[in-house]
């Protein structure tokens, strides 16, 4: 018990370091278990938006008929810096600590069993290593720059805009076109990339978990032998889902509104989208599919022995007459014990593959589609919008 209660007081707090977050210590933006998420959201948002704000204003690209598309009707800046990037922040808040407890859970629940402390301990010191890693966010920032410099060409459109102005000599880029260049859309990059990393940090952790010896049990009753809470764990990623649809639907918009592109031209690309962004967050409750699969095998072989032998004494004993005849039926525990081995039977062939509930890609799906609700207003009235977002909720 010592030993256990050592072990889940060492708390997996992937969102509590790294080079990064001791930056942001340095600049009193978070503290040790407050994590000062306004704080946060609004720098974020005075170094990234009202930055590219007054460069647009002082050059006179901010509002007005100067270039086709002013700052302030650029729907894909303010979905990125007033609402992805705060949110990124903010899923720190919920997903971090509820990252956290499921990891405490392997050693609460009894999963992981005494012999193998030392190896999670070991999972959890490798994560947080990692996750502290200088290398490894250096290497965040590099790829950061690089798909922004990637996507630097899809600047070229026909019709200028408050980021880059078309003229004779070619594309040239506003003072607000630089700042998003240089520091805005790497730091957005980056932040997304920081996620995935995270992501990737706890899918290792989770492998190292399947090498335990787990205690699992087929006949648990949230039908994955113990490991729903994996499951319940992971659809907090719905949060870093949102954000980044917030940032691809602000994009969209500009293209149905300004490209008059009409929106079901891109159902296949956000039907692919959903498709991979839930598929990849989805990706590491794959690791204990095996495992869930072996122990529902072995569970419905054991507990078929068991019920073999058990209805044939049941039948020997009240059908073919073999009970004493001064006992009765009524009353007695043998059939309550039937009915407890078939409901327990029932729930070993119910038991999922996966760790986790139907809800839990149903959530991820709706955290994808939700900020692209309000493009179908381009093709329908907000009076049959509101009428089958009632039906999907309903």
């Amino acid at each position: 018990m010592t030993a256990s209660a050592n072990l889940t007081a060492r708390k997996f707090a992937l969102t509590e370091g790294g080079p990064t977050y001791r930056i942001e210590k340095r600049l009193k933006l978070t503290r040790e278990n407050s994590p000062l998420i306004v704080r946060r959201s609004i720098f974020s948002i005075a170094v990234t938006w009202v930055p590219l704000f007054l460069c647009s204003g002082v050059q006179g690209y901010a509002f007005g008929k100067r270039v086709p598309v002013p700052f302030l009707y650029d729907f894909s800046v303010h979905a990125r810096f007033l609402l992805a990037v705060p949110l990124f922040f903010a899923a720190e808040v919920f997903l971090g600590p509820h990252l956290a407890e499921a990891a405490r859970h392997f050693i609460e629940s009894g999963l992981v069993i005494q012999e193998d402390f030392l190896r999670f301990d070991a999972a959890i010191e490798k994560g947080l290593k990692w996750r502290d890693s200088v290398l490894g966010e250096a290497i965040l920032v590099l790829l950061a720059y690089g798909i922004t410099l990637i996507a630097l060409p899809t600047w070229a459109v026909h019709v200028s805009s408050w980021r880059a102005v078309q003229t004779d000599s070619g594309l040239v880029l506003t003072w607000a076109g630089w700042w998003l260049l240089i520091f805005c859309v790497p730091l957005y990059q980056f932040l997304t990339l920081r996620w995935l990393w995270r992501l990737f940090l706890w899918a290792q952790f989770l492998w190292r978990m399947n090498k335990l010896n787990l205690q699992l049990t087929p006949t648990h009753p949230d039908e994955a032998g113990g490991l729903a809470f994996v499951g319940e764990a992971q659809r907090f990623y719905g949060a870093i889902l949102l954000a980044y649809s917030i940032g691809v639907s602000g994009v969209l918009a500009n293209q149905v509104i300004y490209d008059k592109i009409p929106l079901p031209h891109f159902a296949p690309s956000i039907v692919a989208y959903v498709i991979v962004a839930v598929g990849i967050v989805l990706l590491p409750m794959g690791i204990f599919a095996g495992t869930l699969m072996k122990t529902k095998r072995k569970g419905l072989y054991q507990y078929g022995t068991l019920g073999t032998t058990y209805t044939t004494r049941f039948h020997k004993r009240w059908i073919v007459g073999e009970a004493p005849s001064d006992e009765p039926l009524l009353g007695t525990g043998d059939i309550q014990s039937l009915a407890d081995l078939g409901n327990s039977f029932q729930f070993i062939e119910k038991m999922n593959t996966l760790p986790m509930s139907p809800r839990t890609p149903i959530h991820l799906v709706l955290a994808c589609l939700l900020p692209m609700a309000p493009l179908l207003l381009t093709v329908m009235s907000l009076k049959d919008l509101l009428k089958l977002l009632l039906k999907v909720v309903m």
